[in-house]
């Protein structure tokens, strides 16, 4: 058999591959870590509108007082209150409910954190260069908000949580990751806005 024309792979070339290659996985590391991240703190935000929406839905079927109770960015129930106005209206959380409906846990969003805001105070305008829309509004989570058999939020602009924010738990992570707003209207409408974008140029923007 004749084999001068076969050459194989030096150890030089072989080392000259592995290196680019590890390089490539390098740079490509921080950019799956944001990715990821981001992913998460979509899917928290998509989770908790799901649960406003349930728990306004389910109000207005049963005709009942519904909590929808953010106990964190991992942790969220909806529940049924007291069938009494005053009963439900006093309940702060789901521990005097007559029938827990849902429950939601997810420990794979621990790099997530959540802020709650009780008055329904406008989004930061994003501005280029401006870090003021990416400031995490925190104001008592657990927290939550009450619909009443209208679909409609009880003690709008007091005791109920009307708007959310989702971001990265890492403060030094957070000027590069997503800020997902949510907010709940007079009405019970739920809404989710980015204020990285403007609304008039993005779909996505906050008003």
């Amino acid at each position: 058999m004749n084999t001068a024309g076969q050459r194989g792979v030096s150890l030089i070339e072989m080392m000259v591959a592995v290196a680019i290659l590890a390089i490539l996985v390098m740079l490509g590391i921080p950019s799956y870590q944001q990715w990821t991240l981001n992913t998460r703190i979509r899917t928290v935000t998509e989770s908790i509108q799901n649960g406003l929406r349930l728990a306004r839905n389910e109000a207005s079927q049963q005709a009942r007082y519904v909590r929808f109770q953010l106990n964190s960015a991992t942790s969220w129930q909806v529940c049924q209150l007291p069938a009494s106005a005053a009963s439900a209206r006093a309940a702060t959380d789901c521990s005097s409910a007559t029938k827990i409906i849902q429950t939601w846990n997810s420990q794979s969003a621990s790099t997530v954190q959540v802020g709650v805001s009780t008055t329904p105070s406008k989004v930061a305008t994003y501005a280029s260069g401006s870090t003021a829309y990416a400031t995490l509004i925190s104001g008592g989570v657990p927290a939550g908000v009450t619909f009443d058999a209208l679909g409609r939020p009880t003690a709008y602009g007091s005791g109920s949580i009307l708007r959310i924010d989702a971001t990265a738990a890492n403060a030094s992570l957070q000027s590069n990751s997503r800020r997902l707003v949510t907010t709940i209207s007079a009405g019970g409408m739920v809404n989710m806005c980015d204020p990285a974008f403007k609304l008039s140029k993005n779909v996505m923007g906050c008003p």
